[in-house]
């Protein structure tokens, strides 16, 4: 027997391997670059799983869309690799470097502070 888990959006119960519901749509994971079938960034195996379809279409695509585009479609690449995390339970790695920026100033250090 499959083992299975329960839609949050409408109660239909489905695998424990599916990303979506196939009742009503909704995403069951975060949308992430995850470490199967990754070249470069992970981009394009994020792709190909969220499309369905082999990363080595994905990726002939990308090359062709990149030659075709004036040079914009390398920088919608970053993006998506700076807005999605590596893994479903992970951080983004722009969200990191907002993180560690906001950090940056702080002290472990108590303050003293001094009255008069």
């Amino acid at each position: 027997m499959d083992a299975m888990k329960r839609c949050s959006g409408c109660a239909e119960e489905i695998r424990m391997e599916a990303s979506r519901c196939a009742r009503c749509g909704i995403r069951l994971e975060r949308l992430h670059r995850g470490v199967e079938g990754r070249a470069v960034a992970g981009v394009c195996a994020m792709l190909a799983r969220e499309l369905g379809i082999d990363v080595a279409l994905v990726r002939v695509a990308v090359v062709v869309a990149t030659l075709f585009s004036g040079g914009t479609l390398p920088l919608v690449y970053v993006l998506l690799w700076a807005f999605t995390p590596a893994s479903a339970l992970g951080r983004a790695p722009l969200q990191r470097t907002v993180d560690w920026l906001s950090r940056v100033g702080e002290s472990d250090a108590p303050r003293m502070e001094r009255r008069v």
